[in-house]
């Protein structure tokens, strides 16, 4: 089996399932706390990331991933959300469209902090000449920056991701207008964006930035997790 196929079904799915997973389940959560019980009906206000993963969505960008694609997008099982029975139907379905991304904010935040005291830790750091717990680290070093990325991307102000929904609650009526009439083009602009990665100017710099500031002296280990293997095995 070639290691690009081992990473990815040991580190890149448990990382994909974790990150998909919260992530919607803070939009199912959010929506039910604001006023829509859809989620809750549909069984979607749960923590099993199980309930959230869409079959093509996620086979998909593990597929590529083992074929060493630059290019690895996938997509969990989307929440469906009514505004108009949310208690405040603007401001509501933009708190819905950020839960997804801050629960991803989360999951970087515990990791990154904890990676980071590792660094200040002689124990721990000694503790990474340990097989099993130098591959942990490795699969936590992968959920962050899947977190990280999921985070960043989500929040490009661009439909069908959640940042336009935001921007659609931020921005008034003249963006919600513009925003609804791009709908229609969707998957035409997800596309357009992925095949040019003009979305890596503005997602690179912001990623490597973020992954300095919370892992601290690990980063570069962070970014490649085979130098956990060169360093400490």
């Amino acid at each position: 089996m070639s290691p690009n196929i081992i990473n990815t079904l040991s580190m890149d799915l448990p990382a994909f399932i974790i990150g998909i997973g919260f992530h919607e389940f803070c939009h199912a959560w959010a929506a039910d706390r604001l006023g829509d019980p859809m989620p809750r009906e549909q069984g979607r206000v749960s923590l099993n990331p199980i309930e959230h993963l869409d079959p093509i969505g996620t086979v998909m960008p593990l597929m590529l991933s083992a074929l060493g694609s630059p290019v690895a997008f996938g997509w969990g099982k989307p929440v469906i959300v009514d505004p108009a029975r949310l208690r405040h139907p603007t401001m509501g379905y933009g708190l819905v469209a950020l839960a997804g991304p801050l629960g991803n904010l989360v999951i970087c935040l515990l990791a990154g902090l904890f990676l980071a005291f590792s660094a200040e830790s002689p124990t721990l750091l000694q503790a990474l000449r340990d097989p099993t717990v130098n591959f942990l680290y490795r699969m936590l070093a992968r959920i962050f920056t899947m977190n990280l990325g999921l985070l960043l991307f989500n929040l490009l102000p661009i439909p069908p991701l959640d940042g336009s929904k935001v921007l659609m609650w931020l921005g008034g009526d003249p963006v919600r207008e513009f925003m609804q009439r791009l709908q229609a083009y969707n998957l035409v602009i997800l596309m357009i964006l992925l095949m040019t990665n003009v979305h890596s100017y503005v997602i690179t710099p912001l990623f490597l930035r973020l992954t300095h500031l919370l892992t601290g002296r690990l980063w570069i280990h962070v970014l490649r997790p085979s130098q956990f293997v060169l360093d400490f095995l």
